[in-house]
């Protein structure tokens, strides 16, 4: 099981946090895997995926800000939810470190259909998208998240 608040760092702050050798290494790495223009912490979600896919962990429980819905960063959840499950979250919570007040979210998944039940922000729901939104138990299975032109 992994459980963590890995690092927050803004796309376009890694180059001069990390350097660009590092911030370069890391996305050729992660290519195909995590967008270019995607935050530091992404990259911990998917790499918690990985290790899933390959049957070293079970389960992952990790806090982003709440940035991880949308953009370029949810393409990571989306990779999540294709080969998993989002089991748990909570969409769009306070959260006070050091000073800082930001928003974030909490996101538990783990491979496949896991027989646990599924809440977002503390209710029961059929399942969760990507975006951090729930799915109806009246829907198809359609998730209109990944709608296109």
């Amino acid at each position: 099981m992994i459980v963590g608040n890995p690092p927050f760092l803004g796309n376009k702050k890694m180059v001069g946090a990390l350097g660009q050798s590092y911030a370069e290494q890391l996305r050729r790495l992660y290519q195909g895997r995590v967008p270019g223009d995607a935050d530091l912490v992404t990259y911990w979600f998917e790499k918690a995926r990985a290790q899933m896919e390959r049957g070293h962990v079970r389960l992952a429980g990790l806090v982003a800000t709440n940035s991880i819905r949308g953009g370029p960063n949810r393409k990571v959840l989306v990779r999540i939810a294709g080969s998993g499950t989002i089991f748990e979250a909570w969409s769009d919570e306070p959260w006070i470190n050091e000073g800082a007040a930001v928003r974030v979210s909490l996101v538990a998944f783990g491979p496949g259909e896991n027989g646990r039940p599924v809440r977002l922000d503390g209710v029961p729901v059929a399942g969760i998208y990507a975006d951090m939104t729930p799915a109806s138990s009246l829907e198809s299975g359609v998730d209109i998240t990944q709608a296109q032109r």
